[in-house]
């Protein structure tokens, strides 16, 4: 993902809070920066103090995320624009392929390629795993 690309928001309703340094999409909200797409009921911007840089995206409702073949859902996420860091909170999953990962919280730290994925006392983490199949050499 290259943070220097724009990102462009599309929504049914915005509001724009000029003292807080938000901006509220409501309604069928989709995200869309470089290769990685947002898709939530509710997105906050949070811009940076003194600056107009992006500080960080809060997503609410229906959060899909997807960039590259992985797509991570949850009840949450806050997405740290600086760090590329996304945390994922409520029924989290993360699908790669044939490969499912799911848990209470998860953060993928988009930079290093890792995921760190949390349980409680409710839910345990799970994950599915497909070992790739070999192609035989003719």
């Amino acid at each position: 993902m290259d943070r220097k690309q724009p990102i462009e928001i599309t929504a049914q309703q915005l509001e724009v809070l000029q003292l807080q340094r938000q901006s509220v999409f409501t309604g069928d909200v989709v995200a869309q920066q470089g290769d990685m797409t947002l898709y939530a009921d509710k997105l906050i911007i949070y811009l940076q103090e003194n600056q107009d840089e992006v500080d960080r995206l809060e997503a609410m409702g229906a959060v899909r995320f997807v960039q590259l073949g992985r797509v991570a859902t949850a009840e949450k996420a806050i997405f740290y624009q600086k760090d590329e860091v996304l945390v994922l909170t409520g029924n989290a999953v993360v699908i790669e392929g044939k490969n499912k990962i799911s848990g209470d919280e998860m953060t993928l730290f988009m930079k290093e390629d890792r995921i760190l994925i949390k349980g409680s006392e409710k839910t345990r983490v799970k994950a599915v795993v497909v070992p790739e199949e070999k192609k035989e050499k003719p």
